[in-house]
């Protein structure tokens, strides 16, 4: 009997999937991603409702400042408009800074205690200065005598981050709001109320040359990424899925070798 050639043969092995660590982290991302996503989606909602709240407050009418604080309820009037009158004591003046304006020149924050009739004292952050004008000296129109009548916001104490450095009391050097320790300090009760302005560019740039103190705009200044976050982490999800699937439908059985078989 003749040879005869017979046709080539496709041999195929089954080959069972392995996950190993890289595609069973891969399987987790997608989830984790998309349950930090939809934590975010929560996050804004409370911060939109959050910032709404406070706006509400600061366009109401200004009312006066009590004589006496409850500085555990200071919360929940924070951005709320209030007037005040008395007597500057620039003699116990803090600065705070160096902190920088939106044109990126350096200053500080000018914070007086006001004296007021009733023999109450508060903290009042009254506006920033260059930082040409910090000595008090450069600046003698920025040292109201008399009485004043101050409108602002009331503000909770700030809280000092892990990137800030630790207050040089001795040098009169505060790189944060510590309320407390200035309201110790200057005899003051633990309330700082936030000196609002709302003038001109021009006004407030002859304000600055004169190292008079410029108050902050009426504006809710509270920070709201959570939009950018929610993109974020929904993105990475969605591109970890379909990585995931391209992984996951890759055929299991793949042709090895082919042989040639003869009779």
């Amino acid at each position: 009997m003749c040879d005869k050639e017979m046709p080539i043969q496709q041999i195929y092995t089954t080959r069972k999937r392995k996950f190993n660590f890289g595609t069973a982290l891969l399987c987790t991302i997608p989830f984790i991603t998309f349950g930090l996503g939809t934590w975010q989606v929560q996050r804004l909602r409370w911060k939109v409702q959050l910032i709404s709240t406070l706006e509400d407050r600061l366009h109401r009418e200004p009312i006066p400042l009590p004589k006496r604080i409850n500085p555990d309820i200071l919360e929940e009037y924070e951005y709320r408009k209030v007037y005040v009158k008395g007597h500057y004591r620039h003699d116990q003046e803090i600065l705070l800074g160096p902190r920088t304006r939106g044109d990126g020149n350096a200053g500080y924050f000018i914070i007086t205690p006001l004296e007021r009739d009733n023999g109450t004292t508060i903290l009042v952050k009254r506006g920033w200065v260059p930082s040409d004008k910090r000595d008090q000296r450069t600046r003698p129109e920025s040292l109201e005598t008399g009485e004043v009548e101050v409108i602002g916001l009331i503000r909770i104490n700030e809280e000092k981050n892990s990137f800030t450095p630790d207050n040089e009391i001795e040098r009169n050097q505060w790189y944060w709001a510590d309320v407390d320790t200035m309201a110790k300090l200057t005899n003051a009760q633990p309330v700082m109320i936030e000196r609002v302005s709302d003038i001109s560019p021009y006004k407030e740039h002859v304000l600055i040359d004169k190292g008079v103190p410029v108050g902050r705009p009426p504006t809710v200044e509270v920070r709201n990424s959570h939009l950018n976050y929610l993109i974020t982490w929904y993105s990475l999800s969605f591109a970890t899925s379909i990585m995931l699937w391209r992984v996951l439908r890759r055929p299991p059985a793949l042709p090895t070798k082919a042989k040639r078989w003869g009779v």
